[in-house]
Formats: structure tokens, C-alpha cells, sequence
């Protein structure tokens, strides 16, 4: 089986500025991997050509072995993605937007009413599930968005500062959400929120410029400068 995600060789130009620089890892299967850099590290312009939102300039991403440049709808059935903040129809409900993102994607009748009823369950939406977006707090919505990555139950899950805005009690309901439905997927989650992603990740990539600096393991990083803190500072020159 093809690692989940393989990234070779990335880069992407705005006219002359490099944003990222030649950038390669693989995910393998079920991790959960936090993608770690300073604001303006490349981390969004990864994860936007990573979703098929904006071409690289050269080298290629596979989701389970399918180019997304070549192959893009294929490859991206098998993602679920926040990038940024998402947006909504602020007078519809829940269901009714689920219902509408689920028929874009060819899904229909009891198939797609059973899976909504799941996913609002999976994000503690059941109360809410009739009531129109308008009277959401971003934390709801945020809420909504993972609901809908989740909708066609894709292997991969792409996720880019989704807890960005939350107050606290929100950023950890938003954490036990995502420990919860990333157990059997793929997640690659990028932040620059050190302890957000230390709690939910194994492994961590480091990128600065848009260049990788790091790639390991968590317990391997601590191990080598104490802490995942100490890691970053140090290779990114950042100051917290």
C-alpha cells in the first residue's frame, strides 16, 4: 500500500519570493503528523497545494499514491480538509449544509441522511443540528467545518490552525474532537502552537522559509534538545 501522503520535491514562487523551498516528507498510515514553522513558514502554501487550491511551481504531492496535480479529483475523495477559516450559508442548518457539500459529492438518499446524523454525533452538534449557522459561535462552526471534512469518511484529513480564534475551553474540545476522529486516519495538522500540537501529534515536521529542518518524532526531538520548544527555537531561530 502507498504511504497516505508523499510530498517530493515541493516548491512554490510568488513572482521571485520562494515560499516553499523543495519541500519532501511522507506520512505513513494513521499517524498523526503536526506541521510546525513560524507565521509565513510556508505551512498554508503547502497545505493549499497539498488540497489542489494552488499549483506548485515544481515537484509533486500523492495522496495514497495518486498525483494531485495529475489526478486531482481522484486524489482529493480521499482528503478532508480545513484550510483557513471556514465559511458557511449562515441561513442554513447543519444538516441542511451537510446535505448540500454532501450531494456535491455524489452522495444521496439514506446513505447520505445516515452519515450526517454520524458526523453531527462525532462533533456534539445533535442540539444544534436545526438551527441556523447564523447563531453559531466559531467555536460551533469550527465544530461544522470538521463535520463536513469527515462527511465521505476520507482516509486523510488536511487541517491548517483549525483551532485558530478559540478561547481556551474551545481549543481543548476542538483538541478531544480531533484526538477522537483522527484515531484510524491519517491527520497532517499545522500550527504554530507548540503545546496544541504536541498533545494530538507523534511526529513533528519543523519548516522555516519554506524549507524542512526537522522531521522526527516528538520523544526524539526532546531527546535531543530537551524539549519540543527548545527544538524549535532553536532551529528556527524563533522567538516565543
Amino acid at each position: 500500500m502507498p504511504e497516505p501522503i508523499v510530498i517530493e520535491n515541493l516548491s512554490k514562487y510568488y513572482n521571485k519570493f520562494l515560499a516553499v523551498d523543495s519541500l519532501s516528507l511522507s506520512v505513513t498510515e494513521n499517524s498523526n503528523v503536526g506541521l510546525l514553522g513560524p507565521n509565513g513558514a510556508g505551512k498554508s502554501t503547502t497545505l493549499k497545494i497539498m488540497c489542489g487550491l494552488i499549483r506548485a511551481s515544481s515537484g509533486t504531492v500523492y495522496i495514497d499514491g495518486i498525483s494531485v496535480s495529475e489526478k486531482p479529483v481522484q486524489a482529493l475523495s480521499r482528503i478532508g480538509a480545513i484550510i483557513e477559516t471556514p465559511e458557511f450559508y449562515t441561513y442554513l442548518t447543519p444538516e441542511e449544509t451537510l446535505s448540500y457539500l454532501g450531494r456535491l459529492r455524489g452522495m444521496n438518499g439514506d446513505e447520505l441522511r445516515q452519515r450526517i446524523a454520524e458526523v453531527i454525533r462525532l462533533v456534539r452538534l445533535e442540539e444544534w443540528s436545526a438551527v441556523r449557522i447564523e447563531k453559531f459561535s466559531r467555536g460551533m462552526k469550527q465544530r461544522l467545518a470538521l463535520a463536513q471534512t469527515l462527511l465521505h469518511d476520507p482516509p486523510v484529513l488536511i487541517l491548517d490552525e483549525p483551532a485558530l480564534g478559540l478561547d481556551p475551553r474551545g481549543v481543548v474540545e476542538f483538541r478531544e474532537l480531533i484526538e477522537e476522529v483522527g484515531r484510524e486516519k491519517t491527520v497532517f495538522f499545522a500550527s504554530h502552537q507548540l503545546v496544541e500540537v504536541a498533545q494530538i501529534c507523534e511526529e513533528v515536521a519543523i519548516i522555516d522559509r519554506g524549507h524542512l529542518l526537522a522531521y522526527d518524532k516528538i520523544t526524539q526531538l526532546e531527546e535531543k534538545y530537551q524539549s519540543l520548544e527548545s527544538a524549535y527555537l532553536q532551529l528556527t531561530g524563533e522567538v516565543l
